[in-house]
């Protein structure tokens, strides 16, 4: 996977502007990443979870199993509307989005995805 290929594919991503600044989801980052790495993989872990808070990780391989990228996320139950039933499910989310980001997928402007400006 090179820059350019990288570049392309942000290109081609659909942006939401949140605030003035463009921003990509994470649904979009994953359809970017498939089209530039069909057999990469997306592995992502709860790193905790207590008392209501969990932390995830989300690691980004290449289709050797090369780490490209890791980074994580953090979320806590009932803390918002759509973490009142999903919070890990939204921290996973988050987790990959900026892992995605990490490498460049969808950060043309921030690492952050929409999902987690808007949710913020």
């Amino acid at each position: 996977m090179e820059y350019k290929d990288i570049a392309k594919v942000n290109d081609e991503m659909p942006k939401i502007d949140i605030k003035g600044k463009d921003y990509v989801d994470v649904a979009s980052r994953i359809q970017a990443f498939r089209k530039l790495m069909p057999n990469g993989s997306i592995e992502v872990n709860i790193e905790t979870l207590e008392n209501g808070v969990v932390t995830m990780s989300a690691t980004i391989r290449d289709e050797e199993g090369k780490v490209l990228a890791k980074d994580y996320a953090q979320e806590k139950e009932n803390s918002s509307f759509i973490n009142r039933t999903s919070f890990i499910e939204n921290c996973s989310t988050s987790a990959t989005g900026r892992a995605l980001g990490l490498i460049g997928i969808g950060s043309t402007t921030s690492i952050a995805s929409a999902d987690e400006v808007q949710n913020a």
